[in-house]
């Protein structure tokens, strides 16, 4: 089933969610430069945590999505590194008993910059295990940027944003 709208439904919607909202001119904030600089990239940070429980946190800057929003990278991605299907990355470590649940997706976004995340619930063996987790995680993403971007997987991203736009009227 499509909830696939045309432009002049889309724009009544959104000036009809919007209306109250007044333009007082202002302009946004603008942070320029890199959030991180290189010494921040590629180290590994262990907390002690508060309950129980192991959380494995990947996280780097990328380029903000609101700067290309027609294409989607981060929605893409994250669909991608969130499925759960079989051959996906999650399968795979639910398979050899190292994860309980894996989330992804851009964070923490400006216009300048943002962050891409992924979290990983962790069983204790997958604990023990967290190097080779981000090693297949880099091995995946290696992947799926060798296999280039599927209209198929593209088109199954945008249903959904569509979908979520039908249910958000």
């Amino acid at each position: 089933m499509y909830f696939i709208e045309n432009l002049d439904e889309i724009q009544t919607l959104v000036e009809r969610k919007f209306q109250d909202i007044r333009n007082i001119g202002r302009n946004y904030l603008h942070f320029p430069g890199e959030p991180c600089s290189s010494e921040h990239l590629q180290i590994i940070v262990k907390a002690v945590p508060i309950k129980e429980g192991h959380t494995l946190g990947i996280i780097w800057p990328v380029t903000p999505e609101i700067r290309h929003y027609k294409e989607g990278p981060s929605r893409f991605l994250s669909h991608l590194i969130g499925h759960e299907g079989e051959g996906s990355l999650f399968y795979t470590l639910k398979k050899m008993g190292w994860a309980i649940s894996l989330s992804a997706g851009e964070l923490g976004w400006s216009s300048d910059y943002s962050f891409f995340s992924i979290t990983i619930e962790l069983t204790d063996a997958g604990h023990e295990h967290h190097e080779d987790i981000i090693g297949l995680l880099f091995k995946y993403i290696h992947l799926l940027k060798r296999s280039g971007a599927a209209k198929w997987i593209f088109d199954e991203v945008s249903l959904c944003c569509n979908y979520l736009l039908y249910f958000y009227k």
